[in-house]
């Protein structure tokens, strides 16, 4: 019986491992080419990208979890006309006031312009000309041109605590280097809920100003 069992475990691992190499490593991101490496630090240039962002009315896990469902019902259909747009990585997140995610109307429309920020990567090829119209007013189209961006990765869960160590890690490289950042952390969740824990991959990106 406990050979049945350990049969049955085995295999929902390997195919949950599966799911998440063939499906989940293989969704589009934006496009980045790396200038340098310091210790685990990489320096990348990016390509200028598109994003789908919204301000979720609470913080925390409550507003990752609305936020989320509202990007989520956009790339589904909920926009003019009920086009679905393919599904990319990461899902952006921004606790703090700032550039790195622009802010356009409507979500300057809210009550203080601040707070957590979350945003879905479009599809390469999509601009602001040729994506869909929103349905939900919370969802801003932008264009995103960060230029230079120091960032470094780690995988399994991405919770905050391990999202403010690896920042602390990004500024201690940037100090070292005589670097600035030109606009607030970003975290970014390259997998679904649904992915295998020890195959998630998470980064912390942090814009970079011109070096000097």
């Amino acid at each position: 019986m406990l050979y049945i069992i350990a049969g049955i475990v085995s295999l929902i691992v390997v195919l949950w491992a599966g799911y998440t190499y063939f499906y989940e490593t293989g969704l589009g991101q934006p496009s980045y080419s790396v200038i340098e490496e310091h210790d685990s630090v990489e320096f990348r240039e990016y390509e200028p990208f598109v994003i789908a962002s919204t301000l979720p009315a609470t913080d925390g896990r409550p507003g990752l979890n609305s936020g989320f469902r509202t990007l989520a019902g956009y790339i589904f259909g909920g926009n003019q006309p009920n086009e679905s747009i393919e599904m990319t990585a990461p899902v952006l997140q921004q606790n703090e006031p700032g550039e790195s995610l622009p802010m356009t109307a409507p979500v300057l429309q809210s009550d203080d312009g601040e707070g957590m920020r979350m945003a879905f990567v479009m599809p390469a090829g999509r601009t602001l000309e040729n994506l869909p119209t929103p349905n939900d007013d919370s969802v801003s189209i932008t264009e995103v041109d960060w230029g230079q961006v120091a960032a470094i990765h780690f995988s399994g869960w991405g919770n905050d605590e391990r999202f403010r160590d690896a920042e602390q890690e990004i500024r201690a490289v940037l100090a070292a280097q005589g670097r600035r950042a030109s606009g607030p952390a970003l975290y970014a969740q390259y997998n679904s809920p649904y992915a295998f824990p020890l195959m998630r991959r998470n980064e912390v990106l942090i814009p970079l100003s011109p070096a000097e």
